[in-house]
């Protein structure tokens, strides 16, 4: 009988790498968990991104440096034109040569993981780094200053591979943590550090084994990782970093042939999962940077946001004994207003509910896994709870609004809402830490495993409001937010997934989730508590506002029994009467009751609608005074853009002859820069020339305005920005005509209508001129203005074209996700003003030959 041995294929390589790792990010967050692994106190994460966009237009000097790198010619000319010096993206530009374009630009980027670690020895190298599924983490658990190493699988270095098709490793290691090192034959090594570099395509082709791939490792001589890092990436100041690493020892993994593009759009995604990468009070123990060539001032080191602005919190430890301290810390009220009578009345005698401990601010609890999963012990024949083991949970809840009637009614505390929201959108979602760093992707915000303890489940099945008197309010998922932590030491049972992408969903795991969703429910249960005495005495203190809700919801009962009856009558063919009427509904409603059902229903609406309003013009009005603020700053700068170019020109000029560098590059001929910054100063001045103009006070005013000039002064205004885009701006049209009229809301119209024309050409996939025309013509009844541009048009996708008159209505979308970035303000106030000032206003018929967007408002 013979024995067999097992052989292993190269694509091995690509299956635990490139095809196991699920994204680019999670790639990056396991080098960054070696480098932690490796005992290093800070890890920094570098794009040298500087070519992963697209740029529409470029100069002769950057398209010459492309073809200096290796791009391909003909596939540049593909994709861009050439005009009067200039490159600009091909109109009507088709997919395939963008993205076989993007992908050659990829070729030129690179990314840099660092750390400060222990560095490795060609032993270590040898045995572990070239060998796959080391098992050397899961025996040695702990880094040499103390740390649980995170790792344990031994395939977390082929994330490489799905990051870049080449890799290069250098590395320095500090010889005091590692034994002496030695070559293939056990000789001595002179070397300080190594140099070690793979192809991943290597190990692409049939029939390949893996142990026919090799990888080359070069000795070095380097004393220190800090002299390798400033050869490798000069730009890169290590001494206006923010610690206290220096550098000595560590490694350098450089990532080329990049397979994703990072464009700043996908960096500032790493940046934000390493914002939750570790637990905000470990941040300080292990430092995170990232850097951008792309975006040199916008990223530095990654700090994790604490949570302090948050109406609940909850502290919950569990020990080996399977005990669980509770702590409840109540931030939700305001104690200085919540009326002296509520704290007498008999629910609140009860502890944790008296005066003392809401002045006390928080009340603890000590709970069994049995207490808080009643029932489960006694069927628990496989000791799960046994091997759920020590964990500690941080759980806040935080709503992101509230009614002027809700802090009447629950004393609430006031809060900044829009600053909550924006930190929720972020932070949002309970987190999972496993040795200080965050298992993938449970918490994180727009993925599936976002609410992966299922609390929106829970508050589906229970609707109930906050003051319910049976109770059952539950937590909504986008208004938490949490960590938990555990480890591989005392959690055994908590298995990572192949894929990295979070644990193995067994039992123990399960039972783990319905725990930590009944410690949640004992949060849930003292503010539903608390809520349904405060609605009690509320009730009992303000009859007569409860007496004017029954009234509201009486003639909505009275309107929607009123559309029921006519339903049915349509239904049954039958024709209506009022003595009909009355039958039917039994004698209980009158046509005088509709009537003022109905009355009082649009009066409801037009409320609601002048709420909306109020809050939208709020927020520009508060736009509008932060500016005002600056005004005299922002004027005094206009005053230095309008001067400053000449004056240094003037001062060079007695220094150089301008005549001596008209044949030099314009990149190399400081004139010629001059002129480019002077023409970039206008545009700066054109900005604050409209930004100040649309807060002076004589605009609030209803004088006598001339629509020639008018119209001739609003096309100066944005003369630079026409010529810059090709447009051609026709306002020769323009009858002598005078009306009283706010000038301001004659700015909030047309520059919003050029703003909307500016974005729909930049849209339009058709080469051809560009033009706005604006018409002005008195007639005996009335004043007509047209405006038309020849654009795309409205999208075709709009039904019906007066939605975009609705607020916060837009078409315009992020290419990469799809999320709305318009701001859906500007159509609306055309609307809006446009109807205050017209007695007629809406679309004309496109014409013809040109799509047109008109527009008609009748003065």
């Amino acid at each position: 009988m013979s024995k067999l041995s097992f052989k292993v294929s190269a694509r091995t390589a690509r299956l635990i790498g490139r095809e196991n790792i699920a994204n680019s990010k999670g790639a990056i967050i396991e080098l960054v968990k070696n480098g932690y692994d490796a005992d290093s106190d800070i890890s920094i994460v570098y794009f040298d991104n500087e070519y992963s966009p697209i740029i529409n237009e470029i100069s002769l000097d950057y398209y010459n440096t492309l073809l200096q790198k290796g791009i391909n010619k003909t596939l540049l000319n593909n994709v861009y034109d050439s005009k009067t010096g200039k490159f600009i993206i091909k109109e009507g530009l088709e997919q395939e040569p963008r993205n076989l374009l993007k992908k050659s630009l990829n070729k030129l980027n690179s990314l840099y993981i660092i750390d400060s670690g222990e560095g490795m020895t060609q032993n270590i190298i040898r045995d572990y780094w070239m060998t796959i599924g080391t098992d050397h983490k899961a025996i040695d658990v702990f880094t040499n200053s103390g740390k649980v190493k995170s790792g344990a699988k031994g395939i977390g270095r082929f994330a490489l591979d799905r990051l870049g098709g080449k890799c290069e490793m250098i590395t320095v290691y500090n010889p005091e943590n590692h034994k002496p090192d030695t070559d293939e034959l056990g000789n001595p090594s002179n070397f300080s550090g190594y140099n070690w570099k793979v192809n991943w395509e290597d190990f692409e082709g049939d029939f390949k084994t893996i142990d026919t791939v090799k990888a080359e490792l070069i000795g070095i001589e380097s004393k220190t990782i800090k002299k390798e890092i400033i050869k490798e990436i000069p730009e890169l100041n290590l001494g206006e970093l923010n610690t206290k690493v220096d550098f000595e020892f560590g490694t350098i993994l450089k990532i080329t042939d990049l397979r994703d593009n990072w464009e700043d759009y996908y960096v500032e995604q790493v940046y934000s999962d390493l914002e939750v990468l570790v637990p905000p009070k470990e941040s300080g123990e292990f430092q995170i940077f990232l850097f951008s060539t792309l975006s040199p001032e916008k990223y530095g080191e990654v700090v994790g946001s604490v949570c302090d602005d948050f109406d609940y919190k909850l502290i919950a430890s569990a020990n080996d004994k399977q005990m669980v301290t509770l702590k409840i810390i109540r931030d939700e009220y305001d104690l200085d207003r919540i009326d002296p009578d509520f704290f007498k009345r008999n629910e609140m005698q009860n502890k944790p509910y008296t005066k003392a401990d809401f002045e006390k601010g928080y009340w603890e609890k000590k709970m069994t896994f049995s207490q808080l999963l009643p029932g489960f012990s006694e069927k628990d024949e496989e000791k799960v709870f046994d091997n759920i083991g020590v964990f500690n949970f941080t759980f806040y809840y935080m709503k992101k609004g509230y009614s002027s009637e809700d802090i009447e009614r629950f004393y609430y505390n006031s809060f900044m809402t829009n600053n909550r929201r924006a930190w929720l959108e972020k932070f949002a979602g309970v987190k999972l830490f496993r040795d200080n760093f965050r298992v993938r992707p449970y918490g994180e915000v727009q993925n599936t495993s976002f609410d992966w303890l299922d609390l929106g489940l829970r508050k589906s099945q229970n609707q109930a409001g906050i003051a319910k008197e049976e109770g059952g309010w539950r937590v909504e998922p986008e208004n938490v937010s949490g960590a938990i932590k555990i480890s591989r030491l005392t959690n055994v049972d908590f298995e990572d997934k192949s894929s990295r992408e979070g644990l193995q969903e067994n039992k123990t795991f399960q039972i783990f989730k319905k725990l930590l969703a009944n410690i949640i429910l004992v949060l849930e249960e003292d503010r539903a508590y608390i809520a349904r005495a405060m609605d009690a005495f509320y009730k009992e203190n303000n009859s007569d506002a409860i007496d004017r809700k029954k009234a509201e919801a009486l003639a909505k009962s009275i309107l929607e029994k009123e559309k029921g009856k006519r339903e049915k009558q349509k239904k049954e063919g039958k024709k209506s009467s009022q003595n009909q009427n009355d039958n039917q509904l039994n004698d209980s409603l009158s046509n005088e009751s509709i009537v003022l059902a109905e009355l009082n229903r649009e009066k409801d609406e037009e409320i609601e609608k002048l709420k909306d309003e109020q809050k939208v013009l709020r927020g520009l009005a508060s736009s509008g005074i932060v500016l005002a603020s600056f005004s005299h700053d922002l004027s005094k700068l206009n005053d230095v853009l309008d001067s400053r170019v000449e004056k240094l020109k003037q001062i060079i000029a007695t220094k150089f002859n301008e005549k001596d560098y008209e044949d030099t590059e314009d990149r190399k001929n400081p004139f010629a820069r001059l002129e480019k910054m002077k023409k970039q100063d206008l545009k700066l001045q054109n900005w604050l020339k409209f930004s100040l103009g649309a807060t002076r006070k004589d605009k609030r005013k209803r004088p006598q305005v001339f629509l020639h000039k008018y119209f001739k002064d609003l096309k100066d205004d944005w003369q630079i920005i026409l010529e810059n885009r090709a447009i051609d701006f026709d306002v020769s049209s323009i009858e002598e005509i005078e009306l009283r009229v706010f000038e301001i809301e004659f700015d909030s119209i047309f520059n919003n209508l050029l703003v909307n024309s500016f974005d729909a050409f930049k849209n339009s996939k058709e080469n051809r001129s560009r033009k706005i025309i604006i018409l002005a013509k008195a007639t005996e009844k009335e004043i007509v203005i047209e405006y038309y541009d020849n654009g795309p048009g409205l999208s075709k996708d709009i039904e019906n074209p007066e939605k975009i008159f609705e607020p916060l209505f837009t078409t315009r979308r992020n290419a990469f996700t799809g999320e709305e970035e318009g701001t859906g303000l500007g159509m609306w106030l055309i609307g809006y003003f446009g109807s205050i000032c017209a007695s007629d206003f809406g679309f004309i018929v496109p014409g013809i030959s040109v799509q047109t967007v008109p527009l008609l408002p009748v003065w």
